[in-house]
């Protein structure tokens, strides 16, 4: 699942450059996710929640069990 980011770039200047993701984590139930957040330009751009099973991500797992 993708949440594709907008920020107001005229409100705040740009991150400086780095890789992306820009952060990742997993989660601790289901155990098989995680989520990364994804930069362009120095701006946040996109986050995404994966599934290493065979079964899709159908809805966001409770933040509680985001594992850093």
């Amino acid at each position: 699942m993708t949440v594709d980011l907008t920020v107001d770039r005229a409100a705040v200047p740009p991150a400086p450059p780095h890789g992306n993701p820009a952060a990742d984590a997993w989660y601790a139930v289901p155990d098989d996710a995680g989520v990364m957040v994804f930069t362009e330009d120095g701006y946040l751009s996109l986050l995404e929640i994966y599934s290493a099973s065979s079964e899709p991500i159908a809805s966001w797992p409770e933040p509680l069990f985001l594992k850093r």
